[in-house]
């Protein structure tokens, strides 16, 4: 038994270019519009957009910097030893903290441009909840100033902490107190302040940061923000540019256009050079293809005896009726290789269907497919071969 013939597939695509060729060629067309509009609104005119860009703008980083020297003998550290950078120094080996606050700024263009550093240690009593302040005792470390500073030039203001002398600051102001109902804390604030003629214009900017200092006896913890970057004073202007695309788009148009255009011409000359609509014999060639699909679990390939052919024969229309009359028999479909016809055999009767053959245009002659070996004939219209199903005959005569 040869495989469905290859004639199959090409008879089920015109069945359906047939039956569907009106919808089928509105979308195509629908495609091509929409391709074409795409092309043209993508590639050829865009339009324009309005968008915002920024002109200029000033943009001021600053950062607190720390290190601690050691200066008390120890068998870990070399007196002398700078620990820079450290969450916990130790306040035995190293009390003094040396602390740095560069900031810097960004900027189309500057003049004139002084920045500003006023740092204050604060030590304060405050409530857990509320927030409450019982007492604070603000110092100021420094107050400086950096003339002409120029875009990304770094400004510095130093001063220096002693942890001990502080913790001993909180712990005599809360024995003069003589209760803290709250939580002491202390940490440094610093103000700094940009001002300038910047992008054009005057401009005076004024950002605090803090700097968290947390004493635990023999060491001391630093909690600082890290670089802190603030755009300030941003101009912006409204501008009309060409409207762009993604790639999706760009190509997906063309393509749209160019599968709508070729679906399209591709209906058209399917429809003039072949005839779309099936001929009687090649819709009931399919109709045996399916039935053929759909009770392929009723049907066994056996080669039959020659003496099963010498009870009275009957013809079945098709291969739906021979398997029904088997079903309701309690008999099997034979699907004998030697003749490639279905058979049902009962005690008295063998029924059979001979299934149609398709002519193979070009090529006359060949076995087609499980129809059976087809004698030549015209093979144009896609019918019958002559007289290649077996019972044909006797079919006309009934």
């Amino acid at each position: 038994m040869s495989e469905t013939p290859p004639t199959e597939s090409r008879l089920r695509l015109r069945a359906v270019l047939n039956a569907q060729f009106t919808v089928i060629l509105a979308v195509c067309l629908v495609a091509a519009a929409v391709g074409g509009g795409l092309v043209y609104t993508t590639h050829v005119d865009p339009g324009t957009e309005t968008e915002t860009r920024t002109v200029s703008s000033l943009t001021v980083e600053s950062e607190y910097v720390h290190s601690a020297e050691v200066t008390e003998p120890n068998s870990v550290f070399d007196t002398g030893t700078v620990l820079d950078g450290r969450n916990t120094y130790f306040t035995r080996v190293a009390p003094v903290l040396d602390v740095a606050v560069e900031t810097s700024y960004a900027a189309d263009a500057a003049s004139d441009v002084d920045v500003s550093f006023e740092s204050v240690l604060v030590i304060r009593n405050v409530a857990s909840e509320g927030g409450t302040v019982y007492w604070d005792e603000r110092e100021t470390l420094t107050t400086e100033t950096v003339s002409g500073v120029e875009p990304g030039e770094t400004a510095v203001a130093s001063f220096a902490l002693n942890s001990s002398e502080v913790d001993a600051t909180a712990s005599e102001i809360e024995s003069e107190l003589g209760a803290s109902p709250g939580e002491t804390e202390t940490f440094v604030e610093t103000d700094v302040t940009v001002e300038g003629t910047i992008n054009g214009e005057e401009t005076s900017s004024t950002r605090p940061i803090e700097m968290t200092l947390d004493h635990g006896g023999d060491t001391y913890t630093v909690s600082e923000p890290g670089l802190q970057s603030d755009t300030l004073d941003e101009q912006t202007e409204r501008v009309t540019v060409e409207r762009s695309y993604g790639p999706l788009r760009s190509a997906g148009g063309p393509l749209l256009l160019l599968v709508g255009l070729a679906g399209a011409g591709g209906l058209a000359y399917a429809r003039r050079a072949v005839d779309l609509a099936l001929t009687p014999a090649e819709r009931e060639y399919l109709s045996y293809r399916d039935d053929r699909s759909e009770f392929a679990e009723w049907i066994t390939s056996i080669r039959l005896p020659e003496s099963v052919h010498e009870r009275p024969e009957a013809e079945a229309s098709t291969l739906r009726d021979l398997v029904d009359f088997a079903i309701d028999n309690d008999t099997g479909v034979v699907e004998d290789p030697a003749t490639d016809a279905y058979h049902a055999v009962t005690d008295e009767f063998v029924y059979t269907y001979a299934p149609p053959t398709l002519a193979i245009e070009g090529d006359e002659g060949d076995k087609d497919g499980e129809g059976g070996g087809g004698n030549e004939g015209d093979g144009e219209d896609g019918g019958y071969e002559g007289e290649a199903a077996p019972g044909a005959a006797d079919d006309e005569a009934n």
